[in-house]
Parts: structure tokens; C-alpha cells; sequence
């Protein structure tokens, strides 16, 4: 953005500024009014934890492409594939219910899938919890509602850190979440023109997106001997066709590291 008006905003006083997610609008020096980003939302805490969400997003973007894409040849408009992005937030899940959706499926049945891949969530919100315990039922439902593997990720690693409030937890699933929707609309509104979406490496996203997440981990014996075990099983199930069970494998990928740690301690 270019202009005397927008420069003079720079010249002046803070664009962004005050606490609670006050945004103070200032135009050639003065304060023309505020916009909202949310209650006990604080600026700084929110830049903070979406610095810490771009990895997240430069995953996102192209996954969200690629599911947009789908959606578009399951026959759904650009909206609806913006919609379902925004309501529902569950990557896998969203690349299945668009192909059930597209094969006609039940509502039922797309339903009771989703929920079924989802149920891996119940462990990384348990997980989290004791992070976000003292926040009030709201804010709980609000961050809860945004967590998804790559979020549960980097909250893991955010809020075991110490010092880090609602605002920052809040900016990495927001961010996310936009990056998420913003590939899937563009996904929808440019995937009839691409003859061969596969050729730009699609496909390869989620993978690539989840090694670069789980790689800085890894940083003792226990994470890793859970991430094996974790990785081992998956396989072992995937291959007999079990897939669906790999929630068992996150459960017992996590009982090894607890077994481990107990070991080093004892």
C-alpha cells in the first residue's frame, strides 16, 4: 500500500497497538478508532505464536490447495470448500469426507467417519490440558476447536516452554487455520485449469509437513524411541490393512516414551 495517508500511519503511532487486542487505527496522527481482535487477546502474545505457525501455513497452503482441488471436482462450489475449510479444520478428515461427498456418500456415514478419524484429538487436547487448565470453558473450546496434528504439534513444544498465554496459543491456531482455508479456496477457484495437479508434488506435502514437525523432537532417547514405535506400528497396521488403527499406535508410541523416561529416572 502506497500514499501520503497510509505513510503518515507509519510516521505517527503505532498501527497496532494496546492490550486485550486493541487495535488503535491512527490516520495522519490521529486516533480515528479501534478495531477488536478478541477479547484477552494481546497483540505481542498473538505475533508470537503466529511467527512460531508459518512452517504450519507454508505446509498448509499447498495441502489446502490440493484438498481444494478435490473438492472442486467432488462438485462443490468455491464457497462450500471455504466453508467446510473454516467449520471443520481436520486435514485428513476434510480429504475424506470430500471424496465420500463426492462418491455420493450418506451424511451419516461422512459423519461417523470423520469422527472416527478424529478421535486421535481426544489425546492431544488430554495432552494439553494441563497447559490450558486455568483458562476459562470458552477459551478451552476455542483453542480445542483449532488443534489439529501439526497446531498439537508446535503447542507441544510452545507451551511446555513456560511463559506462553492464550494470545500467543491463539496465534498459531489462528494463522493455521487461515492458511488452511486460503489454500483450499484457492484450490477450488484454480483447480479445473490444472490438467495434472499431481506433477507440482501434492501429494508429498502432508508427509514433508509432519517430518518437519516431528524432526525437532526428537531431541532424547525416549522421544525417539516413541516416535519408532509410533512410526513401526502405523506401518504394521497400514500394511494389513488396519489403517484406521493408528491411533493404537500413537497410544503405544507414547507408552514407550513413558517406559523410557521411567528407565533414564530410574
Amino acid at each position: 500500500m502506497t500514499g501520503t495517508g497510509v505513510t503518515a500511519i507509519f510516521h505517527a503511532e503505532p498501527l497496532l497497538s494496546g492490550p486485550d487486542g486493541i487495535i488503535s487505527v491512527y490516520f495522519k496522527g490521529k486516533r480515528q478508532g479501534v478495531l477488536s481482535m478478541g477479547a484477552g487477546l494481546d497483540f505481542k502474545g498473538f505475533m508470537k505464536g503466529a511467527r512460531a505457525a508459518l512452517p504450519i501455513v507454508a505446509g498448509y497452503l499447498p495441502l489446502g490447495f490440493a484438498c481444494g482441488v478435490i473438492a472442486d471436482g467432488a462438485g462443490m462450489t468455491v464457497f462450500q470448500a471455504g466453508l467446510m475449510s473454516a467449520l471443520v479444520f481436520a486435514g485428513a478428515a476434510q480429504y475424506i469426507a470430500v471424496g465420500m461427498i463426492g462418491a455420493f456418500m450418506p451424511p451419516i456415514s461422512v459423519i461417523t467417519t470423520v469422527f472416527i478419524v478424529n478421535l486421535r484429538h481426544l489425546l492431544y487436547t488430554s495432552a494439553l490440558y494441563p497447559y490450558v487448565s486455568s483458562w476459562s470453558p470458552l477459551r478451552k473450546a476455542l483453542f480445542a476447536f483449532q488443534i489439529t496434528d501439526e497446531t498439537f504439534a508446535v503447542q507441544s513444544s510452545l507451551l511446555s516452554k513456560g511463559g506462553v498465554g492464550y494470545s500467543a496459543a491463539m496465534g498459531v491456531n489462528m494463522i493455521s487455520h487461515g492458511g488452511w482455508i486460503a489454500g483450499n479456496v484457492l484450490g477450488a477457484l484454480f483447480g479445473s485449469v490444472m490438467e495434472n495437479s499431481g506433477a507440482f508434488g501434492f501429494d508429498f506435502a502432508l508427509p514433508a509437513l509432519f517430518i518437519a514437525l516431528l524432526a525437532p523432537q526428537l531431541t532424547d532417547r525416549p522421544r525417539l524411541f516413541a516416535a519408532v514405535t509410533s512410526g513401526v506400528l502405523s506401518l504394521v497396521f497400514a500394511a494389513s490393512g488396519f489403517g484406521g488403527l493408528v491411533i493404537l499406535a500413537a497410544v503405544a508410541g507414547a507408552g514407550a516414551g513413558v517406559f523410557m523416561t521411567g528407565r533414564r529416572h530410574a
